[in-house]
């Protein structure tokens, strides 16, 4: 290697860079780490939540003579939600607890999207019906907001709405909101 003046050798970029890296931002350090202990204390609180829930609708009865009792969809939910939380702990875990993937990062439209159609969703399903609102509701999501396929925004929209009403209906007897329109409600919607 050819000695530079003062009898230094040269460096490629690398070393240098490693030599001058900036130290760490000791604000973003703190924030990451408050992060971390917001979304452990979520999750627990989640858990807890859950384990509550399904104790208390136990004491409501999961099954009574005429289909599902009071206690079993709260019972069903906190399982859900239980399984859910963990889900999450165990990702948090294995991703280091650090930094955020591009599908942690904030999106405050995407939350205002979901609220506001969720909104919707309430105030038309009394009047469009169970089907046809969660429908819409489903197609928003999957076709517009999330750019999916028309096939498979189709299927899984009709899936969700029409497969979801009729399991209700007739697996477990439990009627879902027809429409009020009666044109809609005679064709069954």
């Amino acid at each position: 290697m050819k000695r530079l003046e003062g009898g230094n050798t040269p460096m490629s970029h690398e070393q240098a860079f490693a030599e001058h890296a900036p130290a760490p931002d000791d604000q973003a350090a703190a924030a990451r780490a408050s992060d971390a202990r917001l979304r452990v204390g979520a999750q627990v609180v989640l858990v807890a939540l859950s384990f509550y829930v399904a104790v208390e609708s136990l004491g409501l009865g999961l099954w009574t003579s005429f289909g599902p009792g009071p206690g079993f969809f709260p019972f069903v939910l906190a399982i859900a939600l239980g399984l859910l939380a963990l889900a999450w702990a165990a990702q948090t875990r294995r991703a280091g607890g650090g930094e955020y993937g591009p599908a942690e990062r904030s999106d405050v439209g995407h939350a205002a999207a979901v609220l506001g159609s969720l909104v919707v969703l309430a105030a038309v399903m009394d009047l469009a019906g169970y089907q046809i609102s969660v429908f819409a509701f489903l197609m928003f999501h999957l076709k517009w907001r999330a750019g999916r396929s028309w096939a498979l925004s189709l299927v899984l929209s009709l899936a969700g709405s029409v497969g979801v009403y009729h399991g209700f209906d007739q697996g477990l007897m439990v009627q879902l909101p027809p429409s009020a329109l009666p044109l809609l409600a005679g064709w069954g919607l």
